[in-house]
């Protein structure tokens, strides 16, 4: 009956219609109660006549009104539940709605609502999951800059080149994939490379092998012609296998490896090689670039050692004033702009020159002339940190190198070392005993990229200032 009284009354699909139906039903009841409220409008309203058909239409049109405000208000709850519960959460649910009036209108449009929302969700998880996999990167990066920092830490030291190498080996393996780390340096005396440094899962097992025994010469096996290309090699799933390569893998236990050369002014001096046994491996970019900068960072640490093995076979200091020589102070001060280059540090050069020093030679004699040049060598000493070196540079001049200091703090000390001098000679009864100083400051690369650059334009400014 009510799907008919649909079809019938409620075609028009709005809800306006259907509630002035169900109203205006009511209404023709309460007219028909006020028709025998008062008799003689119509013979219908007598009091006995007709009565029981009365009573069946005034019953039937209250069921129908009801039953039309009832149906509106299920649909009204209903869809208040539905929502509530999509309120807290449940985006899955979708509202059922079978009215085709502006009830079942918005039902549609919170399903639409509910729909837009789910799929925000979903795209907020997205990239929830994105963010995370960002940090994740970020972290990791952080990570690595810490060790590399510690490794630089090391090597502005002057730490042994053993044990720089045995910290950057913790890091390979502690930052990667890497499960074995090894270290393959040249042999200064007969040109073979040999392995220095091992670590990783399979290292004992390959130390009761010898593995430390083995000899690599130039251009033979493997190894021996990777050193001679002085290129990067990488060895995973992507990799096509030469005989020499599964050889090489054979011997050092590995199904994957990199192999970075350690490579100083052009020349190859060992290699760090650096692998895994896992079965489907493809090395990323991130994990090369952080053994490569390893291996730079190697590079450098082998430099010191061969400056300081050079160094350790001159005479380097100055028998009268216990200061280093010129020719020691230049060559650290070209190992100095390197480090500073390498670092993004700052390295600068002081030139102190005695005023009128030939003038007191003459006058005075060659004994007085170099206790002048002793003094002056142990006041400069005194006001100079223990990371910077003095030198006497010539006969009467003097060069300090100052690593790590810019222009600024370099003018602060040279200017302290002068005010040190001109009052220590102050109280003289002889004014020509009265010495006096110039200083020149030059800084890298503000005043050159080289030392000859950085000495001649302290040169320079001496001989304006004179």
């Amino acid at each position: 009956m009510t799907i008919i009284f649909k079809k019938i009354f409620l075609s028009s699909r709005r809800v306006r219609s259907e509630l002035a139906i169900a109203f205006g039903l009511i209404l023709l009841v309460v007219l028909v109660f006020l028709g025998y409220l008062l008799p003689g409008a119509s013979s219908w309203f007598e009091t006995k006549t007709f009565l029981h058909i009365i009573l069946v239409i005034v019953f039937f049109i209250l069921i129908l009104g009801f039953t039309i405000i009832v149906q509106m208000l299920e649909s009204v709850i209903k869809m208040s539940r539905d929502a509530q519960m999509i309120a807290e959460g449940d985006l899955n649910r979708e509202i059922e709605f079978s009215r085709e009036d502006e009830i079942g209108q918005l039902g549609a449009a919170l399903n639409r609502m509910t729909l837009r929302m789910k799929e925000n969700v979903e795209e907020l998880k997205s990239f929830s999951k994105m963010s995370e996999t960002i940090n994740l990167e970020i972290n990791k990066r952080i990570l690595i800059l810490s060790n590399l920092m510690q490794i630089s830490n090391l090597i502005a030291q002057n730490a042994e080149l053993m044990q720089v190498a045995e910290m950057a080996i913790d890091k390979c393996l502690s930052l990667g994939a890497m499960t074995l780390a090894v270290f393959i340096f040249k042999d200064q005396d007969n040109g073979d490379y040999s392995v220095h440094c091992i670590s990783g899962r399979n290292s004992p097992q390959l130390l009761d092998q010898g593995i430390k025994n083995l000899r690599i010469k130039l251009g033979e096996g493997f190894l021996g012609k990777t050193i001679l290309k002085k290129e990067v090699v990488v060895i995973d799933q992507t990799s096509s296998l030469s005989e020499e390569m599964k050889e090489f893998l054979r011997q050092f236990s590995l199904r994957n490896a990199v192999i970075i050369p350690i490579i100083l002014k052009g020349n190859v001096h060992g290699l760090l090689l650096s692998g895994n046994e896992e079965e489907s491996f493809r090395c990323s970019s991130a994990e090369r670039e952080l053994l490569e900068l390893i291996a730079k960072q190697i590079a450098i640490a082998k430099g010191n050692e061969l400056l300081n093995r050079g160094i350790e076979k001159l005479e380097v200091t100055d028998r009268l004033t216990g200061l280093f020589n010129g020719p020691y102070v230049r060559n650290y001060l070209n190992e100095e702009i390197k480090k500073s280059v390498n670092f993004k540090t700052a390295c600068s050069f002081v030139l102190l020159t005695i005023d009128r020093f030939k003038e007191y030679h003459e006058s005075f004699g060659h004994i007085e002339a170099e206790n002048i040049l002793a003094k002056m060598g142990s006041l400069i000493k005194a006001n100079i940190s223990s990371s910077d070196k003095a030198a006497r540079f010539t006969d009467h001049e003097f060069a300090i190198v100052l690593s790590g200091k810019n222009k600024r703090q370099a003018i602060d000390v040279a200017e302290t070392i002068r005010q040190k001098i001109a009052d220590s000679f102050s109280d003289e009864q002889d004014t020509g005993k009265r010495l006096t100083c110039r200083v020149a400051v030059t800084e890298n690369p503000i005043d050159g990229v080289r030392a000859q650059d950085l000495i001649l334009k302290a040169e320079q400014i001496l001989k304006k200032d004179k």
